[in-house]
Formats: structure tokens, sequence, C-alpha cells
């Protein structure tokens, strides 16, 4: 008996043994079925996403691309995938800084490149990148890619649009100048005052259209790629003193103050480095409707020199420093009768950037404004 019931007791202990462990079996097929449901979903997320995507390994090589990535350039997988990234850019110099960014650890944030299709058109796009990485080794990209042709091609439109309608202001303009230029000689034989002064009115209206006309036109042949640096060597200080005296014509109400401790000499286009000092000189005075000092200088700054313009304007609130230089971007201030078109500081940051530098800006609402950027010194 005794036995008997050992033996039942060991059957019952295994038999609520196996149904735990069935219980368990179920439980886990059940995670499992719904984990493969979950990873399948997943994949087909990123597969079939409207949006293209692509994976390239440390190597610069694409690993892994979806679909839409596919669809979007006209290439199969086979034509894709397993090549190098650099293939498929328009612009080397452009892949080449994104990958070394990334391997860098950054992440991109809409990041402007071109990309060649399999028919040989161009498309242009924004990239959103980061690294995956496993223990610290570099497993590949998590590429985003969104298509801004059309967005481009608009505004190359526009662009020519202006381009178009400001070359054919331009020309009546100098014409009417040069007639006005006359008749000032001719009030001043004549030794009409009165009709002098109303002409050099007229011509001063005449040349500030005139530079807004070339305003437009210089944004539009920098983007369109138009614009070459003729650079030179040059004593910076003796072109700052000139802009300098410029801007004294210009205001009776601001001291215009000059900071030049040093002669030093700097290669770059010394006509547009011109043009962006009198540019940031006529903000400054704008945007100091009260009057008050306005400094124009540099000083040396480790291997470079920085060029800056101060005033003590109304200055600019920190909520606008990240879009003050895009093209037409102009801050609602209660300054209405200033005006503009929102070129200028774009003018600027564009010339800079070709001179492989760019403007940096220090300002706070009612305080004022420093303006600066460098450039290479040959001192």
């Amino acid at each position: 008996m005794h036995w008997i019931c050992v033996t039942r007791r060991i059957i019952d202990f295994i038999m609520d043994d196996t149904r735990n462990l069935e219980e368990k079996l179920a439980y886990y097929q059940k995670e499992n079925e719904e984990l493969k449901l979950r990873v399948e979903e997943l994949s087909d997320f990123f597969e079939n996403a409207s949006m293209p995507l692509h994976w390239v390994d440390a190597q610069g090589i694409i690993i892994w691309a979806n679909q839409a990535e596919l669809d979007a350039l006209g290439y199969s997988k086979q034509e894709y995938i397993g090549f190098p990234i650099g293939n498929f850019h328009a612009d080397q110099h452009v892949i080449e800084d994104i990958l070394n960014r990334l391997v860098n650890n950054e992440t991109l944030y809409d990041y402007t490149a071109r990309l060649k299709c399999k028919d040989g058109s161009i498309k242009h796009v924004l990239i959103n990148s980061n690294v995956m990485r496993k223990d610290g080794k570099f497993m590949h990209t998590r590429c985003f890619t969104r298509d801004i042709t059309g967005k481009v091609q608009e505004e190359q439109r526009k662009n020519d649009f202006v381009t178009m309608v400001s070359h054919e202001l331009k020309t009546p303009l100098t014409v009417i100048n040069s007639y006005v230029q006359i008749l000032i000689n001719k009030a001043k034989k004549d030794a009409d005052n009165s009709s002098g002064q109303l002409l050099t009115r007229i011509e001063a209206q005449t040349k500030k259209m005139i530079a807004m006309v070339q305003d437009f036109l210089t944004p539009a042949r920098i983007e369109g790629g138009k614009i070459e640096l003729r650079k030179e060597a040059f004593v910076l200080d003796t072109l700052i003193n000139e802009t300098a005296q410029y801007a004294k014509l210009l205001t009776s109400k601001h001291s215009i103050n000059l900071i030049a401790d040093e002669s030093i000499s700097v290669e770059a286009d010394r006509d547009k480095i011109g043009q962006i000092l009198i540019n940031l000189l006529t903000n400054a005075i704008k945007y100091s409707p009260k009057g008050g000092a306005i400094t124009i200088g540099y000083e040396k700054h480790d291997e470079k020199v920085r060029v800056f313009v101060s005033d003590q304007g109304i200055g600019i609130d920190k909520s606008h420093h990240k879009r003050l230089f895009e093209r037409f971007f102009r801050v609602n201030n209660e300054l209405k009768e200033v005006s503009g078109f929102g070129i200028g500081l774009y003018l600027v940051s564009e010339i800079l950037r070709l001179h492989g530098s760019r403007i940096n800006l220090q300002s706070e609402a009612n305080v004022g404004s420093t303006f600066y950027f460098d450039l290479e010194t040959l001192n």
C-alpha cells in the first residue's frame, strides 16, 4: 500500500509538472507568435514605408534599402544594395562630408544633397541620419531621405523671375541716373540751386533703387553658381578705414569708431568683403534710430583675423537668431519705417560661405548687436 501511495504521488507530481510545462510552453508560444507578428509588422513598416530609407556600413557600402528608396531613384536591389553610397551622389565632397560627420558620431538634420537617378536625372533631397553602434562599434547608418526637388525647382523659377525683372529694371534706372547727373551738372553751371537740390534728391533715390536691384541680382547669381570670387592679397585695415569713412557720410546721429591695432593682410575678394562691411554698417545705422556709437574693427584670433561691426541699437531677440540669415526673413519690430527685403544678411552669409567662413551674431533685444566673421591672414 505504501508503495502504491508513493507511486501515485510521483505520478501526480509528474502530471502537475507536465501541466505547468504545457502552460508555460503555450504562454511562450503565444509570446513568440506575438513577437514574430511585431517583427513582421516592423519589417513591413520599414520595407514599405513611404519615406526612402537605407543603411550604410562603416566602409560606405549600402547594406539595406527599402522599396521607397529604390523606387525614388529607379534602381533594383541588385543595382543598389552592395554598392558604395558615393556612386549615387552627384557631389562627391558632399557624401564624403556626410560619412565623415557620421563616423564622428554626429547626427544630421535636413542635410542637403543631390542624388543620381538611374535615368540620369538628379534629385534634391534632405538627409536625416545617425549611426547604430554596438559596444562602440560602427554597425550601420540609419538614413532617411526626403525629396525636395519640386521645391528646389520652384525656388529656381522664382530666382529666374527675380533675375529677369531685376535685369529689366537695372538698365532704365542706370540711364535715368545718367540723365539726372547731366541735369545736376547743368543746374550747377546755371547756378540753379533749387533745381540742383531736387535733382540731387532724385539722384539719391535712383541710386538707392539701383542698389536694391543689385541686391536682388546678387543672391540669384550666387545660387545659380554664377558668382566667382576674385581673391587677392590686400591690407585689411585700409579697406575697413575706407568703409568707415563711407559710413560717416550716411549718418549725422552716429559716431563711427574704428579699431585696427596693427596692419593685417588677408587674401579674399576685396570688393565683396567691402560689400559685406557696408551692408553690416548700413544695418547698424538703420537699427540704431536713436544714434550712438557704431564700431568697426578687427582683432587677431588664433591664426585668423576676426572682423566685427557693433552697434548700440534695438538688438535682436535670441528667438530670431537662427533665421536671421535666411533669404527674405525680416524681424518684426517697432521700426516699421525701416525699408528692406531681408536680402542683405542673407547676401553676407552667402559671400562668406564662398570664402569658407560664416557670419556670427551676438545680440540682445534693446542692448545692441555685434556681427563678426573670420578670415585667414597672410601675416
